[in-house]
């Protein structure tokens, strides 16, 4: 390889910047909401690894998806794929005892 400048990045991603941003409370709000909602999409799929208020999040959608009757046919299926996903890791990382 060349030592070309232009393939020469300096990122400095561990420093503090020089002025801290103020941020309103909405603002933090915002951003806080943000956080979760990309968590929660990123779980889709990989429930094992999720957290517990995500898996929770995650169950509220799909029972509330369900629910609602406005799921078109074709993804009903999918809804419920997801649901016992979620239930399982769900029952399995709790060890809730499901016999009775």
């Amino acid at each position: 390889m060349t030592s070309d400048p232009q393939f020469k990045t300096d990122t400095r991603d561990d420093e503090e910047p020089a002025t801290p941003i103020q941020r309103s409370a909405a603002q933090r709000q915002r951003a806080y909401r943000l956080r979760r909602k990309r968590t929660v999409i990123d779980a889709i799929g990989e429930e094992a690894s999720a957290s517990r208020v995500t898996l929770l999040t995650l169950l509220g959608y799909e029972l509330a998806a369900l629910d609602d009757g406005t799921t078109p046919a074709t993804l009903i299926e999918a809804r419920r794929n997801s649901l016992k996903r979620i239930l399982a890791t769900i029952v399995t990382r709790y060890g809730i005892d499901l016999t009775d």
